[in-house]
Formats: structure tokens, sequence, C-alpha cells
């Protein structure tokens, strides 16, 4: 079952929003600059997995500089930090859709095969 959170993280003054799977596995994230709400990461495992398996490490790169990287760990235990809350699906989309117009929609291509 999917889960969609949001977190704040005091020490970097962020809001994070994360969707993940039933292991707690971060699927797409987007992290908005506390002050401001800002995005300053809008990134999907799936696209990062994807370029990884068809693309050149400066592509990877590419990607990683215009939307970042997805937490590699298991969101477990959030219930706990400070400002956690469980999240709509609609809510989550919007914030998803949000930064990643803010950030540039489209990814960088991958290398095809020639």
């Amino acid at each position: 079952m999917v889960m969609w959170i949001r977190t704040y993280d005091e020490a970097r003054d962020l809001w994070q929003h994360f969707e993940g799977d039933e292991a707690g596995s971060v699927l797409r994230q987007v992290d908005l600059r506390g002050d401001d709400g800002t995005p300053v990461l809008a990134a999907s495992l799936e696209e990062i997995l994807r370029l990884q398996e068809r693309a050149d490490i400066p592509t990877v790169s590419r990607y990683e500089q215009r939307y970042g990287r997805v937490f590699e760990g298991r969101i477990t235990g959030w219930e706990k930090a400070l400002g956690a809350d469980a999240i709509s699906a609609e809510e989550f989309e919007r914030v998803w859709l949000d930064a990643r117009r803010t950030l540039g929609v489209t990814p960088p291509p991958p290398n095809t095969d020639r």
C-alpha cells in the first residue's frame, strides 16, 4: 500500500514530502524550503533507476542536479518526527506537480543504443 507523508527537517528548514511503498522505500520525494516553500528537490526513484540503466553518467548527473535524489533509506518511525503528518495522494500530487513545474518538467533524455 502506498503512503504519503510530510515531515519537517528543522536542521535544514525543509518540508519533506514522501511517497513510499509498503516496505517504506521512497518512490518520490519533494523538498520545499521552509521559509518560502520554494522547491529544492523533486525526484523519482523510477526515473533515476531508468536513467541509470540506460544512460551514461553525465545524464544521471544532470537529472540529479535538476531534481536531486530520493532518500535511500526506509521511512519508518516518521510519525514521531516534528511536523509529521499523513497527507492525501491528491495533496502529494499537487506538491509534486508544482515542484516539477518549478524545477523543470522534462528530465534529460537518456542516451539511446545505436
